[in-house]
């Protein structure tokens, strides 16, 4: 498992580059210089939970969701964080509809 701060910085660099935003924009929208966002990023420097809260919510993803280690060659891992939510979502439908059949099935016997 990587540093906690590498991870946040990894997600929050992935997000940033999907939207095709720079360092100095997505600064300017969370109102922190780009040299903090860089070492954030970079895995430097930490932030605060009002800051992780206000970058969640710019992107439109859950919070717990920044914190989720994406492995190299992994899914989810070059479409970024939206893959995975994605692919979470698609397990809990299937598990819903199994589910579904089964108990359909049983009332049928």
């Amino acid at each position: 498992m990587g540093n906690i701060k590498s991870i946040l910085g990894d997600n929050i660099r992935a997000l940033r580059t999907g939207k095709g935003w720079t360092q100095v924009y997505l600064a300017e929208c969370l109102e922190i210089t780009s040299p903090f966002l860089a070492q954030i990023e970079s895995g430097k420097r930490g932030m605060s939970l009002e800051l992780i809260e206000a970058v969640a919510g710019l992107f439109d993803v859950p919070i717990a969701s920044l914190f989720l280690e994406q492995a190299a060659g992994q899914p989810g891992a070059s479409g970024g964080i939206r893959e995975l939510e994605l692919q979470a979502v698609e397990k809990q439908l299937q598990e819903i509809v199994s589910e579904s059949i089964t108990r359909a099935f049983d009332r049928l016997r």
